[in-house]
């Protein structure tokens, strides 16, 4: 190979970030003329990525690293091609050594750098329902207060989200590439299903109930749980799991659908739903705890008009001041 066949203003420019139209096309010409010329760009490239690592004091020794790289492309020197030589050998050294000092990173053309994920992160506000549609087209709603963040490498065959709060999931039928839900003490891995899951933190208490398709639930060890059947719910609490068969699976989900269904519910958990319903922080007195059951449904009532609907009910007094509501047993 001949050292002049070597496009060398064109490798400095690139090297520098300052590459044109022509200086493109004269390297991709250049390493399309011999299977060696690609080698030998790569051999610059090693040397100046050795160069660039390090201190900015560094002065490299530049007759060193010029005959390191012809040892390493075979290339005979000649003493009639001795001034030319040395001439190119501080031409390419200046140009590692201003590359380093610069600071400046080869295009992909020359060093692939590994993409930096990021993150997209959506969180519903209080009193309000969101929906999303994930890059593989699967479906999430995300219920009053509720996060969910996926990876900018999300695709169809990599398929991963963290969720917090309650969500309801339509997820694309792919049974080689499930997607693998991560909640806060509990993962669900999912083939092609509509499934919701619910944590409450107050409770140390999660739950996935399941309508159609295969889910298998594990803990944060990747450990697996169970698998759930459609119409089945599984509670897990302080690390330990049962599995249900609820009467009104309408009730578990109806929040998708702006409606929500209270069938034989204790009043604090009414309370629970009530507060992220509505956006409000509900102090319901103690004395009231365990001692009534509701069944109702809400779909555009005010919380005015659902609290005059339980004093109907329930011997209660409540007292609304801005967003907080005080509900306290009605003494007779």
């Amino acid at each position: 190979m001949k050292i002049q066949n070597i496009p060398f203003e064109a490798i400095s420019a690139k090297l520098k970030n300052g590459a044109g139209a022509d200086d493109i096309r004269q390297i991709q010409e250049w390493l399309e003329l011999s299977p060696e010329n690609p080698v030998t760009l790569t051999e610059i490239v090693n040397i100046w990525s050795v160069t660039k690592g390090k201190p900015k004091y560094y002065q490299p020794d530049l007759t060193y690293n010029w005959n390191k790289l012809i040892q390493r492309i075979n290339y005979q020197s000649r003493r009639k091609n001795s001034l030319i030589l040395f001439t190119r050998m501080v031409a390419a050294a200046a140009v590692l050594i201003l590359v380093f000092i610069a600071g400046i990173t080869l295009s992909d053309r020359f060093v692939t750098h590994p993409q930096k994920i990021t993150y997209s992160k959506i969180i519903s506000p209080k009193g309000n329902k969101t929906q999303i549609i994930l890059p593989d087209s699967s479906k999430v709603w995300l219920n009053s207060g509720a996060e969910l963040r996926y990876p900018s490498d999300y695709t169809a065959q990599n398929r991963e989200v963290w969720m917090k709060g309650e969500c309801f999931f339509q997820v694309q039928k792919d049974p080689d590439h499930p997607l693998l839900v991560h909640g806060t003490k509990i993962q669900v891995k999912v083939f092609g299903t509509c499934f919701n899951i619910r944590e409450d933190e107050s409770k140390d208490l999660s739950d996935v109930t399941l309508l159609s398709g295969k889910v298998e639930v594990l803990n944060l060890r990747n450990q697996k749980i169970s698998d759930l059947n459609p119409g089945q719910q599984l509670i897990y609490q302080k690390g330990i799991s049962q599995i249900l068969t609820p009467k009104n699976m309408d009730a578990m989900t109806s929040w998708v659908h702006n409606i929500l269904i209270f069938n034989n519910q204790p009043f604090e958990e009414v309370i629970r739903y009530l507060n992220g319903w509505y956006g409000v922080d509900i102090q319901l007195d103690r004395s009231l705890y365990y001692r009534h059951n509701y069944t109702f449904k809400v779909k555009t009532e005010s919380l005015r008009e659902v609290l005059e609907l339980i004093t109907i009910i329930t011997p209660i007094n409540y007292k609304i001041e801005g967003d907080q509501i005080k509900i306290k047993y009605k003494m007779k």
